[in-house]
């Protein structure tokens, strides 16, 4: 195997961050469902990945696995208290979401609508977010997943309490099992004829 190695990332690195992560999530179930072109979704996710990278390299902790040289996987954590996103945020990712709007003018809504939905169903508590993970599908199953979950989960251990994701890919959820996770939010659409969703829970350390 060659060199695999994780690393914290900073917003000079988000715009490739962003790559990686439209890259891996081009058939992830929800964008499928919001974005049914696929030419469509290629323009919409690049500046909307690249978007939250760059946030989370400011307020939270985005970390990347390289192979060798190359960039092959993201994952965005957000701590505990930083996520949903504050108006102010979400403000300053006005630009990317119009790229969005002007690629997808008529599903753009029901992509709001899910994004609202999935706010709304955040835990209480407080609790570490994955946000997103993804690995380029040229380095899938080279164990850069799991370095990566290891890296960000010692970050969550050390705080002492719970993390939580949301998955709208049924396949992904054995796999988090395997690192502590439990559902604890059943499939659930997000938004009227949204994308469903799951929500699984890891206990603190």
């Amino acid at each position: 195997m060659t060199d695999l190695r994780i690393e914290p990332l900073s917003t000079d690195n988000a715009t490739a961050a962003g790559a990686v992560l439209s890259a891996s999530h081009h058939n992830y179930p929800a964008f499928r469902v919001e974005f049914p072109n696929p030419r469509v979704r290629r323009r919409v996710l690049l500046p909307f990945q690249t978007a939250a990278a760059r946030d989370v390299a400011v307020h939270g902790s985005l970390l990347g696995a390289y192979l060798d040289y190359d960039l092959v996987g993201v994952a965005l954590w957000q701590p505990p208290g930083r996520f949903p996103l504050s108006a102010l945020r979400k403000a300053r990712m006005t630009p990317a979401l119009l790229r969005v709007v002007l690629a997808a003018p008529r599903t753009f809504p029901l992509f709001a609508r899910s994004g609202a939905a999935l706010e709304r169903a955040f835990p209480e508590e407080p609790v570490w977010y994955l946000q997103a993970l993804g690995i380029h599908p040229n380095a899938q199953r080279r164990g850069v997943g799991g370095a990566l979950l290891a890296a960000g989960l010692a970050i969550v251990d050390a705080d002492h309490v719970a993390c939580h994701l949301h998955t709208s890919d049924k396949a992904n959820m054995e796999y988090y099992k395997r690192w502590g996770f439990e559902l604890t939010q059943p499939g659930f659409p997000a938004g009227p004829s949204g994308p469903t969703y799951y929500g699984m829970t890891r206990s603190a350390a």
